[in-house]
Formats: structure tokens, C-alpha cells, sequence
């Protein structure tokens, strides 16, 4: 039973590496060829038994899975990665910038409290005839891509300087908005005895403006602090910077 596996073996091994695609597997090619005369050898100077017949096939039948790039020690172009993170993220990105330059001031100038609600929250898609798809505002939109892009600048488990910068200036920018929010809400929880039982206290005009300033003052710091460090990445890659606020 053995040798019928071993001649399995003969006949599978070759076939196996030849479907592996790619150079990547030169390297896998030297050692499996470095253990295929002593396996597929009728005179085997070492008893092979069955498991360790089976588990060779499977990791050949795992070489030949195994996409080009990882075969090749996962060794990438940074360069290209980050340009497609730049040409999938920075449109969005820089849409909510724009947003946060030019729309935003005047609607909080205005008391436009609806459309800040908006901007920090997701509506549904007034094109969904079910009415179940939402979308998210202007403002609320920004984190995902700008969490995404930050990631990019790492390679595996391991985060780089820029992108820890890059999120912590996000938290910074998350946790401005929470002052927008509360602008945007008209009130906010009161104390209460040790802090329970409280109710909600009703915001003046007078309070909505200030805090919606002081958050957007706050948002706009950590806008600029993001696209500092964002910036100085795009250069290496050659691609459009972002203009901070």
C-alpha cells in the first residue's frame, strides 16, 4: 500500500508543479525536486509510511494553490500599492474636505441644524425604492476612507509612524464632531443626583453656535493634521497632494 502510494505520488508531484504558475516557485521547485528522488526511489533508504507520503501531496497540492505573490515571499511594489490606495480613497477623501472648507461653515452660520445631522449621519437613499439603502453624509463618509488610506502605508500586523499619525489624527477628528453633534441636537444629558436620573438640558442658540464652532475649530485642526502626514506620502509616490484647510 505504501508503494502504491509513492507511485501515486510519482505520477501527482510532476503534474502538481506544473500548474504552479509562476518564477515565485523556483525556490519550492529546488526543494520538492530535493526530496522527490529519495520518496519516488524504489530503493528507499528510509521507510516512508503513509502519513508521510499523504502530507507531502498535500503540500504540493498547497504549493499550486498558492497566488504568485505570495509564493514570491509576498514581495510587492509599495509603490504601486499606494498609488491605487491614493486613486480609490483620495477622491473621496478630498470630496469630504471640500465639504468641510467650503459647505460646512456657512451651514453652521446659518443654524442649519438639520443639514449638520445630515452631514454626521446615514439617510436613505432617496433612489431606493425599498427604502432600506442608506447613505452615509458628507462628514460621516470621511472615516472609512480616510481609516483605509491611513492603513495603506503598513505592511502586515505592524503599523508605520504615518499611519498611526494619520489615526490618531482621526480620533481627533471623530471626537470634534461629537461637539458638532451635540450643536446639531439642541440638547444635551444633564448631571442628575451622582449622575443618574438626569434629564436633558435644552441648548440655547447662543450654546449650538458655540459648540458647533469649537468642534469645527477642533475637526478642522485634525483635517489638517491628517493631510500633513498624508501629503508627505504622496510625495513619494509622486501623486496630487491635498490642500489642507
Amino acid at each position: 500500500e505504501v508503494r502504491r502510494t509513492l507511485r501515486m505520488a510519482a505520477l501527482i508531484i510532476p503534474a502538481a508543479l506544473a500548474l504552479v504558475p509562476t518564477d515565485g516557485l523556483s525556490a519550492a521547485r529546488g526543494v520538492t525536486r530535493t526530496m522527490a528522488p529519495s520518496v519516488m526511489s524504489p530503493a528507499l533508504s528510509t521507510p516512508v509510511g503513509r502519513r508521510e507520503a499523504a502530507s507531502l501531496l498535500v503540500s504540493v497540492a498547497a504549493l499550486g494553490a498558492l497566488p504568485e505573490r505570495a509564493l514570491a515571499g509576498a514581495s510587492t511594489d509599495l509603490k504601486t500599492d499606494r498609488t491605487i490606495a491614493a486613486s480609490k480613497y483620495g477622491p473621496r477623501v478630498k470630496t469630504g474636505r471640500d465639504y468641510w472648507a467650503n459647505e460646512l461653515p456657512q451651514v453652521i452660520s446659518s443654524g442649519n441644524w438639520a443639514a449638520v445631522e445630515k452631514a454626521l449621519s446615514e439617510q436613505i437613499d432617496p433612489k431606493d425604492k425599498r427604502q432600506k439603502r442608506k447613505l452615509a453624509g458628507p462628514i460621516l463618509a470621511l472615516y472609512g476612507p480616510m481609516e483605509l488610506w491611513a492603513s495603506s502605508f503598513s505592511r502586515g500586523a505592524q503599523r508605520s509612524e504615518p499611519t498611526l499619525e494619520m489615526l490618531a489624527a482621526l480620533d481627533d477628528f471623530k471626537a470634534a464632531n461629537e461637539q458638532l453633534q451635540v450643536a446639531a441636537s439642541k440638547s444635551v444629558k444633564s448631571g442628575g443626583f451622582f449622575g443618574f436620573f438626569g434629564g436633558k438640558k435644552e441648548l440655547s442658540d447662543g450654546d449650538r453656535q458655540k459648540n458647533a464652532r469649537e468642534g469645527y475649530a477642533k475637526g478642522t485642526k485634525a483635517l489638517n493634521a491628517y493631510l500633513a502626514v498624508l501629503n508627505e506620502q504622496l510625495k513619494t509616490i509622486g501623486k496630487d497632494q491635498i490642500a489642507t484647510i
